[in-house]
């Protein structure tokens, strides 16, 4: 019986990967710079204790 559930549960996942929206609007893109900029404050503070 699992052999054929773990499959079957990876053929559905990849349909609902497959199927997400993708988001590219005003909103995002200010997310994805806030984060980059958080990445950027940590390297910085990590680089100079070092």
């Amino acid at each position: 019986m699992q052999i054929l559930i773990l499959p079957l549960g990876f053929i559905l996942w990849y349909l609902a990967y497959e199927a997400k929206p993708i988001n590219n609007d005003e909103a995002t893109c200010l997310w994805e710079e806030d984060k980059f900029a958080k990445r950027a404050k940590l390297l910085n503070i990590l680089r100079e204790s070092f």
